[in-house]
C-alpha cells in the first residue's frame, strides 16, 4: 500500500498480501495476451543489470519483450505454492483466463506451508517435481539446489524483463549460493506495515497515555486483565498471545525490539547477536513476568493464528502485531460493519526498555521467498521460456498481474471489478465487497490462491468510500508504520549453513519457552549461552563475520 508520491524502496516487507494495471475484459481480449514470436526466433540479451532499488514508478514492459516465445506451442505447467484456502477449485476462471492468454494448461497445487515443503521434497526426489514452485523457506530451496534439482535463475532471468525491475543487487545476493542464483526472489506481499497495535479506546478508559517504555507497557497489560475493559464482568481479557501454534513467540516476537536488535547485527565493526549482548535474556524475562502475572491468554503459546482471532476480534486482547489495514478490516467485519470499531486500534511507536535501548521496530526488507523452476521442466527449452513468460506476465504491473488479484480482477469479472491506475505507479481496485464471487461461491475458493503467486500491497491504495469506511484509516496506518524507524536487516546479506541454522533454531525454541515457564532458571543463563555456542552458534558466528566482513566478538 502506498499513497501518491510515496517512493518505493528496498526496505519493505513480509513478510509479511499488490499490484495493478488491467482493463476491462473487452480490452484484454486484445491486449491481455502476451505477444510472442511464432517462429521462436528473437532471443533476449543475456547480460543482466541488477538495480539498486525498486523502480519509483513501476511500468509494464513492452509486450514485444516476449518475442522469444513460440506461442504456437502448448505446454502443461504445474504451479505449487502456499495458499490461503489450500483447497482445490472445482471452478477456476483465473486459470481458464491465463490458459487462453498464454496457450498453456495450468494446474495449481496449493497447500499449507509445512505440507508443501514435505510434499515437494518427496516429489523432487522422485523426479515428479512441480514445474514452478513458490516457497518461503530459503534453506529448503538451497538444499534442493545442492541436490541438482533446480535451474539457476541466472539462466531464466534474461527472459523476464518485468521481474528484473525487482531483482535488486541485495535480492540477488540473498538468493545466491556459490555464485549461482538458487531461485528468483519475490517482492513482499505486504509493505513494511507490520507493527504493534494497541486498544486506544481501552487506554482512554484507563486514563493512560500511549506506553513508551517496558514499565508503562506492563502497567497497561495489568490494566487490560484487571479492569474488565470489555465490561462483561468476566475475567476474559488478556494482554497478548503468540498465534504461533507452539512454534515460537509469533506476534510477541515484536517485543524483542524493545531491548535491541533481534538478530545478527554489527556494532563498531564487530559482529553482534542478541544472545551475546543480553537482549534475548531481557526479552525472555519480560515475557516470563507477563506469564507469571497471568496477563497472557490461557493458551497464549499453543494457539494458532486464526484461532487467536477469536480473542482479538471479540474484545479480549489488548495488543497485537498486525498490518493495520488488515486489523481494521477484520475488526469491522467481525463486529458486523460497526464504524465504532475504527476507534479501537492504533499503532504504537517503537518501545524502549527502561534503560533507553530499543526505539526501533524489527528489520524488514528481505525477499518474501523464491520462485523455483525444476530442472526437469527445463529439459524442454521451449517450456522453460513459457514458464518464464507466464511468471513475468503476472508480475506488477504487467499485463496479467490483475487477473489473479483478490479472487479475480477486471479480466475475470469486468462488470464487478475495475482498476484505477495512478500516475505515481500505484493503483486502486474498485469493487463492491458485498458482491465478490469468490466469497459467495464455495466452488471458487481454491482459485483465490492464485493471487499468492505475485500479488503485493506495496503499490495498492484502497478505495476511500463510505461503503468501506476502514480503507482511508487503514492506508494511513500503513504509512504511519512504514515511517517508523527499523533496525537494519543484516540477515538478508547472510547465507548461513542451513542444517546448522535449523538445528540451532530448534534448540533455541525449546529453551526459550523453558525459561519463560520457569523450567530453566535465569541463573543458568551464562551456561545456556555456552550451550548455544556449542550447538551451532559459534559456527554461525564465524560464517556471519566472514560474510559481513567484520570482526568476531571476543
Amino acid at each position: 500500500m502506498r499513497s501518491k508520491g510515496l517512493k518505493v524502496s528496498l526496505a519493505m516487507v513480509l513478510l509479511l498480501s499488490l499490484l495493478l494495471s488491467a482493463c476491462s475484459k473487452g480490452n484484454n481480449e486484445a491486449t491481455g495476451s502476451m505477444t510472442g514470436n511464432s517462429t521462436n526466433g528473437t532471443e533476449p540479451k543475456k547480460e543482466l543489470t541488477f538495480p539498486d532499488a525498486f523502480p519509483e514508478v513501476p511500468k509494464a514492459v513492452d509486450p514485444g519483450s516476449y518475442d522469444y516465445d513460440d506461442m504456437s506451442k502448448h505446454y502443461d505447467i504445474e504451479v505449487a505454492l502456499v495458499g490461503n484456502t489450500n483447497t482445490p477449485a472445482s471452478e477456476d476462471p483465473i486459470a481458464d483466463y491465463l490458459n487462453k492468454q498464454l496457450n498453456v494448461s495450468l494446474k495449481l497445487t496449493n497447500m499449507a506451508s509445512g505440507d508443501l515443503i514435505n510434499k515437494i521434497t518427496v516429489r523432487f526426489a522422485s523426479a515428479q517435481a512441480p514445474d514452478l514452485t513458490y516457497i518461503g523457506d530459503k534453506d529448503v530451496a538451497f538444499s534442493l539446489y545442492k541436490q541438482g534439482q533446480l535451474v539457476d535463475a541466472l539462466e531464466v532471468l534474461p527472459y523476464m524483463p518485468q521481474m528484473m525491475n525487482y531483482v535488486t543487487k541485495d535480492f540477488k545476493n540473498w538468493s545466491t549460493l556459490d555464485g549461482h542464483m538458487v531461485g528468483i526472489p519475490r517482492y513482499s506481499t505486504f509493505p513494511s506495515s507490520w507493527g504493534l497495535f494497541i486498544r486506544q479506546d481501552w487506554l482512554k478508559q484507563f486514563g493512560m497515555s500511549m506506553p513508551t517504555t517496558e514499565d508503562e507497557l506492563f502497567a497497561y497489560a495489568k490494566a487490560v486483565v484487571e479492569k474488565d475493559p470489555n465490561k462483561n464482568n468476566k475475567a476474559d481479557t488478556y494482554f497478548m498471545g503468540t498465534g504461533a501454534n507452539g512454534q515460537g513467540f509469533g506476534m510477541m516476537d515484536a517485543l524483542r525490539a524493545m531491548y535491541g536488535h533481534a538478530s545478527w547485527n554489527v556494532v563498531d565493526g564487530t559482529l553482534n547477536h542478541p544472545m551475546l549482548d543480553g537482549s534475548t535474556k531481557r526479552y525472555l524475562e519480560f515475557v516470563k513476568k507477563l506469564n507469571d502475572n497471568k496477563l497472557l491468554s490461557p493458551d497464549w503459546y499453543t494457539i494458532g493464528w486464526e484461532q487467536f482471532k477469536s480473542y482479538t476480534l471479540n474484545d479480549q486482547i489488548g495488543m497485537v502485531n498486525y498490518p493495520g489495514y488488515n486489523l481494521l478490516s477484520e475488526q469491522y467485519t467481525a463486529k458486523k460493519n460497526d464504524k465504532a470499531t475504527l476507534d479501537y486500534w492504533a499503532p504504537i511507536q517503537p518501545l524502549k526498555s527502561n534503560d533507553g535501548k530499543g526505539g526501533m521496530n524489527l528489520p524488514t526488507g528481505a525477499p518474501e521467498g523464491l520462485y523455483l523452476i525444476s530442472k526437469e521442466a527445463a529439459k524442454d527449452p521451449g517450456k522453460l521460456k513459457r514458464i518464464a513468460h507466464f511468471l513475468d506476465s503476472v508480475i506488477y504491473p504487467n499485463v496479467n498481474y490483475w487477473a489473479p488479484v483478490q479472487g479475480g480482477g477486471p479480466e475475470i469479472y469486468p462488470d464487478l471489478v475495475k482498476v484505477e491506475k495512478h500516475d505515481n505507479g500505484t493503483y486502486t481496485i474498485i469493487k463492491d465487497p458485498k458482491n465478490t464471487p469468490i466469497d459467495n461461491k464455495p466452488e471458487l475458493k481454491g482459485a483465490g490462491d492464485w493471487q499468492n503467486l505475485a500479488y503485493s500491497l506495496i503499490w495498492e491504495v484502497h478505495q476511500h468510500s463510505d461503503l468501506v469506511p476502514y480503507n482511508e484509516l487503514g492506508d494511513k496506518y500503513t504509512l504511519d508504520v512504514m515511517a517508523m524507524p527499523r533496525y537494519k536487516n543484516y540477515d538478508m546479506f547472510l547465507t548461513l549453513d542451513g542444517p546448522t541454522t535449523k538445528r540451532l533454531g530448534e534448540f533455541v525454541k525449546k529453551n526459550e519457552i523453558a525459561f519463560v515457564l520457569g523450567k530453566r532458571s535465569f541463573d543458568e543463563w551464562d551456561k545456556y549461552v555456552d550451550e548455544w555456542k556449542r550447538s551451532g552458534g559459534d559456527a554461525l558466528m564465524k560464517q556471519a563475520a566472514e560474510q559481513l566482513k567484520v570482526s568476531l566478538p571476543k
